[in-house]
């Protein structure tokens, strides 16, 4: 049971909660609701960060526990402001498709390019926030996320054939036309490789820790790893991501539309 626990509190906390992601980001589409859900969100957030301060020394299962959930707030927190385009980037267009190479990389940068300062920031903040601390589960919740999303976003833009871009919310509709649907890149098999290499690791290390809250805590950890290379299988299989939750596909886009709208 002490191995099951923190293996299943990973995948249902990913489930649920990418799940309610793209549910909330779908009604931040509405202006109405928009406002009330990034005050709502941005509370729990500071809630959240209070946590990672006193979560310092509460050790075990259960420190390790409540030490993935504020990461996994925190980390909600930002997807939220991301996808309802409240913190994105200065650049609002479809990259022209003339571009390629350092000018299609530097419009991209530019469209995220708040987004991924306000996750940097938020790393270095909880690193220090974690810094001598006993349970350090927030930070190193948060950096797994951070880096797998990273990951993420390189491979999209160096090419996949199965970029799920209808997932985008209509605020970042202009961000598909960066991560067309292309042959895999080379980018893709080292990714994979090294993101198996990590979830064996921290598996092992969990089942292998002597303590509570390392066995837990690598648990997590290599859980989430293993979730972020099951992502990144999906860029390349022909499966629409929104079928993990059982939902309707999304309609396909109208004719015409595929050079604005495609991820």
């Amino acid at each position: 049971m002490s191995t099951l626990l923190p293996v299943a509190a990973a995948i249902g906390a990913w489930w649920a909660g990418t799940g309610l992601l793209f549910l909330l980001a779908r009604a931040a589409d509405s202006d109405h609701h928009r406002g009330y859900l990034l005050a709502g969100a941005s509370g729990a957030a500071v809630a959240a960060g209070a946590a990672a301060v006193a979560l310092r020394e509460v050790g075990g299962t259960s420190g390790a526990l409540l030490g993935f959930g504020v990461g996994v707030l925190l980390w909600a927190w930002h997807e939220l402001t991301f996808l309802s385009g409240s913190v994105t980037g200065p650049i609002k267009e479809p990259c022209p498709p003339e571009l390629s190479g350092w000018p299609r990389f530097r419009h991209a940068v530019g469209a995220i390019i708040h987004h991924e300062l306000a996750l940097a920031a938020t790393v270095v903040a909880l690193g220090v926030a974690a810094w001598g601390a006993s349970n350090a589960m927030p930070f190193y919740t948060f950096l797994v996320f951070w880096v797998m999303r990273l990951s993420a976003k390189l491979n999209l833009f160096a090419g996949v054939p199965n970029p799920n871009d209808h997932l985008f919310p209509s605020r970042l509709a202009h961000l598909a036309s960066l991560v067309p649907a292309r042959r895999t890149s080379s980018l893709l098999p080292i990714s994979l490789v090294l993101i198996a290499a990590v979830t064996g690791g921290l598996l092992y290390g969990g089942v292998a820790a002597d303590s509570a809250y390392w066995a837990a805590s690598l648990l997590i950890l290599g859980t989430l790893a293993g979730l972020a290379l099951l992502e990144h299988l999906v860029m390349v299989v022909p499966i629409r991501l929104e079928s993990l939750w059982g939902w309707e596909p999304a309609p396909e886009p109208e004719p015409g539309t595929e050079t604005t709208l495609s991820s």
